[in-house]
């Protein structure tokens, strides 16, 4: 494609710096004020950098502007990687629709930068609301915005189609009908063409104070089940709410365990809900009503304990281990009249970890989730086990899924385009199409009724400092207070800094906050990514960090004194965690496996030319490194127990040693022990911190926190005087609506 040259003339007179600017690139208007392309009016609003790169573009329209040009104008503020420019270039070609092979909109010159290809033009408000509109492009007499074709300062005529260009289109629209045609040959009987969905009337169900958890809407669409926290108890109870009203019904119970995750049966008599206590765990079937409840048996494990009702209401399906599966997790019907668990017969590998099954509202498909946590995908089956195959592939943590009314689509809540949203998912066709809706989590669908009901999060987390030891134990201060959420904390080597990440900014970045002078400092600028598992090196001059993508998850290594990035991972990698080896350029680097279990590498020279990876553990839940004394200690991959190896010079491990048979999570190694979080013995605290000797095998009480911690969120100075952990400052999780239609 030839393109003429254009010049950069500045001056005040620069009609792209004019307010409530709309500009035309391609096919397309760009309403730069709003960020928003007009011409695709449910598409996300993009972000100012994106912008910022295409003015950039459309300055030089038809020329080259290096990489370097484009970072130095857009990125001035900022010591970035040029991965940042990389998103913003599919930014914007995913708002074109530019997938066009060559590009129809921005040419990428290998190594060197990006060109404008499109023609554009600055149109008046009235242009741009005009129905038809006639495409003239800004000539030669501009010398901002250039355009192809006539040489400068020559007027541009309008074109029209000669008799080739309307034989051309003719053929088009032939070949258009040809393969519409076959794909609708192709389609299965009784599904449906993978058409779009239209979100309307969302709307809050609840807004009282306290969280409303795991709503399940009944069949017909007119009330909605869910749990919530008595104040008075401090365990939760089933409520019931008709859609519309203020008011819930609290079920009565004398059990002293927490009731949660009620579910309807597919004729709404009935709902089954999970009954768990400090050493329980039962599923329950109840009427309706909350009454006449029978226990139907023990669950294995609350933590992949997910069910289901089959088609005709008799049995539940749900997922177990058993020695059959050698301990991995399958698929499994439980009788509710015989109390039998049966494991289905379907395709699967040994290793594989199934669960969270659901069929579908006509019975014909039994969707679930293959992989353990955090990340995972889903798979499709028919109810009768065959024809397996996996449905998504998004690398990125899953919060609840549900069949569309029609049983053509799962409507799931994910987070690989940064916060937790809505998505539909075509299961012929696979394609997924966003929902707009956002924060959304654990949508469930009626099944007679266009209603979706879900969660929406309302958390916030905060960073607090409490000393140890001494008479000043119950002393505690807000650690670099934000109006955003702050989480994962990392004291350096030194213990004079710590490193965070926190949407204070209003992305996900990582922080350093300086004990000393009390400063707080972003050490990234990324854009619609999450950030986990910060990592110092033994000197505290670098930081590992993993950054999880729309398309990828990478490891990155940042220098803490110039704020320079480098990236360690390998196009492909899914990378889940990593931190520094005992031998320099090392480094210990988690991996996920689409479908089966994270697998744990050791890399030498990581990043360079001369990269090695060995194999080391399969299963990996959770790991932290003595790199001093060369010891590897982790969990495995739901399941309890915390082993320890040590690993040898040449990279080969000592046979595993259970020192901990009792956890799994929330857990670091301090000091060659195992500081990890219980829930408090104490009434009036939270959350136990406890230290485990694994040489002697003693366990006692570190501090009593007057607050609920998630996860392992918490990080121990090295000289064990004080703690930095995250505490849950505000949760009102409410319960969302939504209506879901087809549309037309």
């Amino acid at each position: 494609m030839s393109v003429a040259p254009t010049k950069l003339f500045p001056g005040p007179q620069d009609r792209l710096s004019q307010p409530n600017l709309l500009l035309r690139v391609g096919e397309h208007i760009l309403d730069v004020g709003t960020l928003r392309l007009t011409t695709r009016p449910e598409y996300p609003r993009l972000t100012s950098k994106a912008v910022a790169v295409l003015l950039q573009l459309v300055r030089h329209r038809g020329t080259t502007v290096t990489r370097d040009e484009l970072l130095d104008r857009v990125w001035a503020d900022r010591v970035t990687t040029q991965d940042v420019l990389t998103q913003a270039i599919k930014e914007l070609r995913r708002a074109f629709c530019d997938d066009a092979k060559p590009s129809r909109y921005i040419e990428t010159i290998p190594k060197v930068g990006y060109r404008l290809l499109a023609e554009v033009a600055v149109l008046d408000p009235d242009e741009a609301g005009m129905a038809e509109r006639t495409f003239q492009p800004v000539a030669g007499n501009d010398p901002y915005i250039s355009s192809p074709g006539p040489a400068a300062g020559l007027p541009v005529q309008p074109r029209h189609g000669g008799p080739l260009r309307r034989v051309a289109a003719l053929m088009l629209l032939v070949a258009i009908a040809v393969i519409a045609f076959a794909i609708f040959m192709r389609i299965e009987p009784g599904s449906t063409s993978a058409s779009r969905w239209q979100v309307n009337d969302v709307r809050s169900l609840t807004s009282d104070p306290g969280s409303e958890d795991r709503p399940r809407i009944s069949p017909d669409g007119t009330r909605v089940a869910y749990s919530k926290t008595d104040a008075q108890l401090h365990v939760s109870r089933i409520l019931m709410r008709a859609l519309g009203q203020t008011q819930s019904l609290t079920w009565p119970s004398d059990a002293k365990a927490n009731e949660d995750t009620p579910l309807w049966s597919p004729d709404g008599s009935s709902i089954v809900f999970e009954r768990v206590s400090d050493n329980a765990c039962e599923l329950v079937v109840t009427s309706n009503l909350g009454v006449g409840s029978h226990v139907v048996g023990n669950c294995q494990d609350p933590l992949t304990n997910y069910y289901d009702w089959s088609p005709d209401g008799s049995k539940l399906i749900t997922a177990e281990r058993s020695e059959r599966s050698k301990g991995h997790l399958v698929l499994t019907h439980w009788d509710l009249a015989s109390g039998e668990k049966l494991a289905l017969e379907y395709p699967r590998a040994p290793e594989e970890e199934d669960l969270n099954a659901h069929y579908s509202p006509d019975g014909h498909w039994i969707a679930f989730r293959r992989g353990l946590a955090p990340y995972s995908d889903l798979w499709l089956m028919t109810s009768d086990g065959h024809n397996a195959r996996q449905l998504t592939h998004l690398r990125s943590s899953i919060r609840g899924y549900t069949w569309s009314r029609d049983s053509s689509a799962l409507i799931l809540s994910s987070n690989h385009e940064g916060r937790f949203a809505l998505y539909a998912i075509d299961v012929h066709s696979a394609a997924i199409q966003p929902l707009q809706v956002s924060p959304a989590e654990f949508p469930d669908a009626a099944r007679h009724d266009d209603t979706v009901v879900y969660e929406i999060p309302r958390v916030q987390y905060k960073l607090t400092e409490m000393k140890l030891g001494g008479a000043d134990t119950s002393a505690v201060h807000a650690l670099a207070p934000s109006t955003g959420s702050e989480m994962q904390p990392v004291f350096s080597p030194g213990d004079d800094r710590l490193a965070f990440v926190s949407d204070r900014s209003g992305a996900q970045q990582l922080w350093l906050y300086d004990n000393a002078s009390g400063a707080t400092t972003s050490l990234t600028d990324f854009h619609d990514s999450l950030l986990s598992n910060p990592a110092w090196s033994a000197d505290g001059g670098k930081l590992l960090v993993t950054v999880r993508k729309p398309d990828q998850a990478q490891l990155f290594e940042i220098d803490v004194a110039s704020r320079r990035l480098r990236l360690l991972s390998k196009t492909g990698d899914d990378v889940q965690s990593a931190s520094y080896g005992s031998e320099p350029g090392s480094v210990l680097l988690t991996l996920g496996v689409p479908g089966k279990d994270n697998q744990l590498l050791l890399v030498e020279h990581a990043g360079s030319a001369e990269e090695q990876r060995h194999p080391l553990v399969a299963g990996i839940w959770f790991s932290e490194f003595d790199a001093a004394n060369r010891q590897l200690y982790y969990s495995k991959s739901a399941r309890y127990g915390v082993f320890v190896r040590t690993l040898s010079a040449n990279g080969e491990l000592s046979p595993a040693v259970l020192i901990a048979p009792e956890l799994m999570d929330h857990w670091h190694l301090v000091d060659g022990r195992i500081w990890y979080c219980t829930p408090s013995r104490q009434l009036s605290k939270n959350t136990e911190l406890r230290e485990l000797n694994p040489q002697d095998g003693s366990d006692r009480v570190l501090a009593n926190i007057d607050a609920e911690l998630r996860d392992a969120n918490f990080s121990a100075a090295r000289k064990r005087d004080r703690i930095v952990y995250v505490s849950v400052t505000s949760e009102d999780t409410d319960i969302g609506a939504l209506r879901l239609t087809r549309a037309p």
